[in-house]
């Protein structure tokens, strides 16, 4: 590769193979999970913003990324940003098959280059994307680093190699508490009809809005806030949030979710929420080989035998989580690992997926009304 006016820029696994490719974003050395995506050409601002992509390395799986730019920071009226779902890129690294260098779009106001250069995050193009997906279908997710080089500088790959064999697995931090509000937060519509505390452990904005939308009063409280202090609030239901990491960590959530069963207090968990909930209900998790990850899935009610399209991304599942009156309502239909508990008598469900569907299907929004419904609203 010619070096001369090109960043170079290095994706390196986790036994020294790598690929060569070009670097765009920020130039720097990361590591952390590299892990992969299917959605198709739209959804990577959502994607870069999800907190649930905390401490990982994101590869695309679709051959051009950035077409449509990025849009500006904006403010709806509920005081959300408007197009992203937290207010930073949160995966460490970014890796493409091609970043488009010219984007079009009415709301665009910069390329995803500049983007990444903003959030001091580094990207890579021009490597086989398919390549890295197929290894990490065989193999599965592993960490990994990315580095990206200034114009002329040339990688010293044994170096690399020593970083990325140093380097944590990130699910072994609390990254939770990384991603989670700091302070508690209330959102109000216009004219509210209930009122929901989000526990947030990583929450995206497109679920907050799908409470506002429902005339639901939202108030986000921190990762390790206790039952006694999220009733303090008198709220009509409880919804657990997504988030990244493994939930075996999550102490402190899996304590308020035993509270919750224990109180028949409506709760609604959401892909981490539902891992909490297995796990509060006496179940346990388990780590994929190499996650969902896509807006593409495809899940079944074993009753019913309906299929719905949705929006994933997680690394962690659970099972054996029907000792407190749980059963499964629905399940993966590729590996059929669980996506949805419900109790038998309790107003208490969660799906492993990502209703609100940024970026996604809208198969499963009807999901806030269920939970709206449990609420008595």
């Amino acid at each position: 590769m010619e070096y001369k006016d090109k960043r170079l820029a290095i994706l390196m696994l986790k036994d020294g193979r790598y690929f060569e490719g070009l670097g765009f974003g920020a130039s720097k050395i990361v590591t952390g999970e590299l892990v992969f995506n299917t959605i198709t050409g739209a959804g990577y601002n959502e994607t870069l913003t999800d907190p649930s992509y905390q401490g990982q390395i994101v590869t695309m799986t679709h051959p051009l990324v950035g077409n449509y730019g990025v849009p500006p920071w904006e403010k709806d009226v509920n005081g959300l940003i408007k197009y992203f779902e937290s207010d930073s890129i949160k995966v460490s690294g970014f890796v493409v098959n091609e970043c488009c260098k010219h984007p079009h779009h009415y709301e665009s106001a910069k390329t995803l280059d500049e983007f990444l250069r903003e959030q001091d995050v580094p990207g890579i193009e021009w490597i086989d994307t398919r390549s890295v997906t197929k290894i990490l279908r065989e193999e599965g997710v592993q960490v990994g680093l990315i580095a990206v080089y200034d114009a002329g500088e040339k990688p010293d790959l044994e170096e690399l190699k020593q970083i990325v064999e140093e380097a944590k697995d990130p699910n072994l931090r609390h990254l939770a508490r990384e991603v989670s509000t700091k302070e508690v937060k209330k959102f109000c519509p216009a004219n509210p009809v209930g009122k929901a505390v989000i526990l947030d452990l990583g929450v995206k904005y497109s679920i907050i809005r799908n409470l506002l939308q429902r005339n639901i009063k939202v108030i986000l409280v921190p990762h390790d806030c206790s039952y006694s202090q999220i009733m303090d609030y008198k709220p009509d239901g409880v919804l657990i949030s997504n988030g990244p990491g493994d939930p075996k960590l999550y102490t402190k959530a899996v304590e308020v979710g035993k509270e919750l069963i224990a109180n028949d207090i409506p709760t609604f968990g959401i892909c981490l929420g539902n891992q909490i909930l297995g796990i509060a209900a006496g179940g346990d998790s388990y780590k994929l080989k190499y996650g969902h990850r896509g807006g593409n899935k495809t899940v079944i009610n074993p009753d019913t035998e309906q299929c719905y399209i949705t929006s994933q991304n997680h690394g962690y599942c659970i099972q054996k989580f029907e000792k407190s009156g749980f059963i499964e309502f629905l399940r993966n239909i590729d590996d059929n690992s669980n996506e949805g508990i419900v109790h038998e008598t309790k107003p208490i469900f969660a799906v492993q997926f990502h209703p609100e569907a940024s970026p996604g299907p809208l198969d499963s929004t009807y999901l806030f009304d269920k939970f709206t419904k449990l609420m008595g609203i």
